[in-house]
């Protein structure tokens, strides 16, 4: 029986992306370019194979002044969302999107992980640019938010560093 880190390699194997694992940890680093930013992504399996989590680290942090802002847009951004969520740190301003599944009564599957990793995906880029147009450009949350949720996600193939 394979490990829950295990369907992350042979997903990442059979897609033809690059990643490096952790050393002994549970834990996969890989990169992303998608088509509105490139950033780091992390895979991970829980203790005892408990659940699979999927995460997109965002590669600026929120400064102290835009945090305030950024949690306005990421609560907005989440409000719509059926799965995962944007997260901030407000201590450090570090922000990233969290798509995971409990595997207690759930069995891993090939699309299981796709779904997993390309939900999360697709979801931080529709919503990159209303980050960072927050973050660099000072817009208000609201204002921000219009393009992204104006066009429908792009469907276009992702590729991974």
């Amino acid at each position: 029986m394979k490990s829950a880190i295990e369907w992350f390699v042979e997903f990442f194997n059979k897609q033809g992306w690059s990643y490096r694992p952790d050393g002994d940890k549970p834990v996969i680093h890989t990169g992303f370019n998608g088509n509105n930013g490139i950033w780091q992504c992390v895979a991970i399996a829980g203790p005892q194979d408990s659940y699979l989590m999927f995460l997109s680290l965002l590669p600026c942090k929120a400064v102290s002044g835009r945090r305030t802002a950024c949690v306005e847009l990421i609560t907005r951004i989440n409000y719509g969302l059926t799965q995962g969520c944007f997260e901030m740190d407000f201590d450090d301003g570090e922000i990233r999107f969290r798509t995971s599944v409990p595997l207690a009564s759930v069995e891993v599957s090939p699309e299981l992980v796709e779904h997993l990793v390309f939900s999360n995906l697709c979801t931080v880029d529709r919503f990159f640019g209303a980050i960072m147009n927050v973050l660099y450009a000072e817009d208000s949350p609201k204002t921000a938010l219009k393009p992204a949720t104006a066009r429908k996600p792009s469907t276009s193939r992702f590729e991974l560093n």
